[in-house]
């Protein structure tokens, strides 16, 4: 389960940043993260970046209900 505190920490943000600055680092983190993931030919690698992704579709997720953006 996200909590507020857990999702700016995986943002490495803190909890006086924007909607934008959210969205942006969001952005940026999954690009990279994907970036990784491709790049990689290391299946254990691949599968860590896999699931950083989905922690950070899940923080993602939790501040659109919370509405921060």
């Amino acid at each position: 389960m996200i909590t507020e505190e857990k999702a700016y920490d995986i943002l490495a943000l803190d909890n006086t940043a924007t909607p934008e600055e959210i969205v942006a680092r969001y952005q940026t983190l999954k690009d990279q993260y994907r970036k990784i993931k491709e790049e990689t030919a290391d299946l254990k690698t691949q599968l860590a970046y896999q699931l950083k992704q989905i922690e950070l579709d899940d923080v993602f997720i939790y501040f659109r209900n919370v509405q921060k953006i």
